[in-house]
């Protein structure tokens, strides 16, 4: 079985505490809740892996690329709707030309260091960050659309400045999913 590992940018300012208030409303309301609730994050990229061989390399790659990278802006407008199989609700971040390109130097920078990716084109990527629909109890369609009509209607317009990225293993247990921190403060 292919495992994925994933970068990801984490909020803390407004997106990420207006975020999570949406998103424990929504996970409360909608009786999602299991053991954790997830951390609001941008998920950037993601590498294949078969051992922990492979995630030293994808760390060490990744160490590499964050020295050419910069601190860059995330900019949210909105919400926006994943129907089935995911009948997921997410923030949605606008795909500046910054983002794009903090996107493929990430991306293409893995490729050229041997590290397998999802097969994602930098004008495919839609950027957003779940607040429900992967984690949790599994809501029906009806749920997650009548969800959809209570925050589609909010304003959510913030942006905030991103200075480190993290990698994550695909689990929602804190304790278990961080695997490294990658600081980008060139300026």
């Amino acid at each position: 079985m292919e495992k994925l590992a994933y970068l990801v940018a984490i909020p803390t300012g407004e997106i990420y505490y207006n975020g999570s208030i949406i998103q424990r409303t929504l996970w409360e309301k909608y009786n999602l809740l299991e053991d954790y609730l997830p951390q609001l994050h941008l998920t950037l990229d993601a590498f294949y892996y078969e051992n922990m061989e492979d995630i030293h390399q994808i760390k060490n790659a990744l160490m590499e690329i964050s020295k050419e990278l910069y601190p860059f802006e995330i900019i949210t407008n909105g919400f926006s709707y994943i129907p089935e199989p995911y009948n997921c609700l997410t923030i949605h971040v606008i795909k500046t030309k910054e983002l794009k390109e903090i996107y493929t130097t990430i991306h293409e920078g893995m490729k050229n260091r041997g590290i397998r990716v999802r097969a994602f084109h930098p004008n495919e990527m839609v950027f957003h960050m779940s607040i429900a629909g992967i984690y949790g109890r599994s809501w029906s369609r009806e749920e997650s659309q009548r969800a959809w009509l209570e925050v589609s209607t909010l304003t959510f317009k913030y942006h905030e400045r991103i200075e480190a990225l993290e990698l994550w293993y695909p689990d929602i247990q804190p304790e278990k999913k961080f695997i490294a921190k990658f600081d980008i403060l060139k300026p």
